[in-house]
């Protein structure tokens, strides 16, 4: 579920805010690309920084923060969007959903993968991926839909918010994760598996 809903909220983020700057505020797709250049820098910076985090912080931390950031980037795109005109002010909400979706897709597929044995990686790797591509497909016709229903500030407003709701359903399910065990255990807190010496 935090996968699907990861992917959900960044294919559904991504259409919604480029759609509505490239027909509401009349910006073309260069403009468009720089901006969302923010996003990438966010997604970069928490990408780079994941394997230090991860030695230091559990798996289901990461997963949660990551919600709660981009999350917060979501509410940030809806408040900035309705009080300033132009494209800008959509940068910071986008920075934090790049950093609050780099920071938990990492943590979320060590924890799917590890909880499962090394004979089953294979078949939870292909299903993972499926899982993914689903949430992204969902993102993109959930928040599409409620944006072209009619691309005006309260159709942009109005997807955004759905995707925040469904961000915060993301977070209930990764507050559910277990509990990793400290650093040396084994990810995702499942059993570890016995190896043949």
């Amino acid at each position: 579920m935090t996968q699907n809903i990861q992917w959900l909220l960044l294919m559904g983020s991504s259409f919604t805010v480029a759609a509505y700057l490239q027909t509401v505020r009349d910006y073309n797709a260069i403009e468009t690309g720089v901006i969302f250049t923010a996003a990438t820098l966010g997604l970069l910076l928490s990408s780079l920084s994941a394997e230090r985090l991860a030695k230091r912080r559990p798996q289901r931390t990461l997963v949660v923060t990551g919600f709660a950031v981009t999350i917060a980037g979501v509410v940030v795109l809806i408040v900035l969007a309705g009080a300033y005109g132009g494209g800008w002010p959509f940068v910071p909400g986008l920075l934090l959903i790049g950093l609050g979706l780099g920071l938990m897709l990492t943590p979320s597929v060590n924890v799917v993968q590890s909880s499962f044995p090394e004979s089953r990686q294979g078949e939870i790797s292909g299903l993972s991926r499926s899982v993914s591509n689903l949430g992204s497909s969902f993102g993109t016709a959930i928040a599409g839909t409620i944006l072209v229903s009619g691309l005006t500030e309260g159709a942009y407003a109005a997807a955004m918010i759905t995707l925040a709701a469904l961000g915060l359903i993301g977070l209930a399910a990764a507050a559910r994760l277990p509990r990793t065990p400290a650093p040396g255990g084994t990810p995702g807190g499942a059993a570890a598996v016995p190896t043949a010496p």
